[in-house]
């Protein structure tokens, strides 16, 4: 993650108590990716490593480690699991780490990609080429949002 990033998120969790988990162990990151049978992009190894999960400002990234304001509901295994469903076709090969607030699961792929599955439109979007630029363009707003990567609809049923 780039270092502005993480200034951001620990002001923003200094400011505001119950915000974030602790770090996670290097051992507890490469037990989650291998229960998924993903990879951990670097960056979000980084983010797991510091704060363990945490709000990104209104939205909760699911980690490893339960927080004050967010519960033991924000486990980023359980929220992938709870979201590979044939209700989110497309999800299967990503690990959720976040949603919408609408229930639209947003997950990185095994290239690091974020993406979020749309119920509504019926399509997968990829918002960003990686963990960092998603929370810096979707949840920080430290740069302004571009286009979309790309998309795809939902195979018919």
């Amino acid at each position: 993650m780039q270092e502005s990033t993480i200034q951001t998120l620990r002001a923003d969790y200094a400011r505001f108590e119950g915000m974030a988990a602790t770090g996670a162990t290097s051992s507890e990151i490469e037990s989650a990716s291998r229960t998924l049978g993903i990879p951990f992009p670097s960056d979000y190894v980084e983010f797991l490593s510091l704060f363990g999960g945490g709000y990104a400002r209104s939205y909760a990234i699911a980690g490893l480690r339960e927080w004050q304001m967010a519960g033991n509901h924000w486990h980023v295994v359980t929220k992938t699991q709870q979201f590979s469903t044939p209700t989110f076709p497309g999800t299967e090969g990503w690990v959720i780490f976040s949603d919408d607030g609408c229930g639209n699961p947003i997950g990185f792929d095994r290239d690091g990609r974020v993406w979020i599955s749309d119920h509504d439109s019926r399509e997968c979007t990829c918002l960003e080429q990686s963990f960092d630029a998603w929370l810096r363009r979707w949840a920080l707003d430290l740069e302004p949002r571009g286009q979309y990567i790309s998309k795809h609809s939902w195979p018919q049923t």
